[in-house]
């Protein structure tokens, strides 16, 4: 049986993040069209670069203090957190890296402040509501290494720290 977990972001920011992880959808066109155009307001990940949900915390963290400040980089809160996922500073290379295209498998981010409309909008996907523990499922160890340009690092013990960090540095380094 699938799960849909809430994380609490910044107390300034009175938003929380729902995350839900699907397989096997049929309807990730639709999906994919509905986001881009706003008719829905979330964000579809790609699973495979994604090592832990706190990756996605972090992002989503970041990308709500950045609208409540109004320096986001990104025209929405969404591509904001695709953005922050990505240790690219190109918009759109961030958003298609990390942005569902065709894949089956999806990991779907609501941010959640005065009104929620994560149910209706889950409720339209053609597919799988998986637990979130089983994200390392679908997790692509290599592809996440390459992504974050950690092929020297042999261990994947200390990973999601190093990507973390990464993520939140990209504006001070270049990697």
């Amino acid at each position: 049986m699938g799960e849909i977990r809430s994380y609490s972001l910044d107390p300034d920011t009175k938003t929380k993040l729902k995350m839900c992880l699907f397989k096997n959808v049929q309807n990730v066109y639709i999906i994919r069209n509905n986001i881009v155009k706003g008719v829905w307001n979330c964000t579809a990940i790609k699973p495979s670069l994604v090592v832990d949900p706190l990756q996605i915390a972090v992002a989503a963290n970041r990308a709500v203090v950045a609208e409540k400040a109004g320096n986001m980089v990104t025209r929405t809160v969404y591509g904001e957190i695709l953005y922050n996922l990505s240790l690219s500073k190109n918009i759109s290379q961030s958003l298609s890296k990390f942005g569902v295209e065709k894949d089956n498998v999806l990991l779907m981010c609501f941010l959640v402040n005065e009104k929620d409309e994560s149910e209706n909008i889950i409720s339209q996907i053609q597919g799988e509501l998986c637990p979130i523990s089983d994200l390392h499922k679908f997790t692509n160890m290599k592809e996440v290494k390459s992504v974050y340009k950690l092929n020297t690092i042999k261990s994947d013990f200390d990973l999601l720290d190093i990507i973390v960090s990464r993520m939140v540095t990209k504006n001070f380094v270049t990697y």
